[in-house]
């Protein structure tokens, strides 16, 4: 089977998705009452995991020149 390269609008939108729909899931489930600055590290964290996982997705070996070879 050939692979294909991975779509990043579609993944960014399915991603957006899941994170309202997991949102919309814990207001219901779950009262939270966490100050504005938990509020903000929670999100920080989130984003920092987000961007993890874009770079493990965009990922590919990238090889060094050689030696000083021009790679043009």
């Amino acid at each position: 089977m050939k692979r294909h390269g991975t779509d990043g609008v579609s993944l960014t939108f399915g991603l957006i998705f899941l994170l309202l729909a997991g949102w919309w899931v814990l207001g219901r489930a779950v009262d939270i009452a966490l100050p504005a600055l938990g509020w903000a590290v929670a999100l920080g964290l989130v984003a920092v995991g987000a961007a993890g996982l874009v770079a493990a997705l965009r990922g590919g070996s990238r090889q060094p020149a050689r030696n000083g070879e021009d790679t043009e």
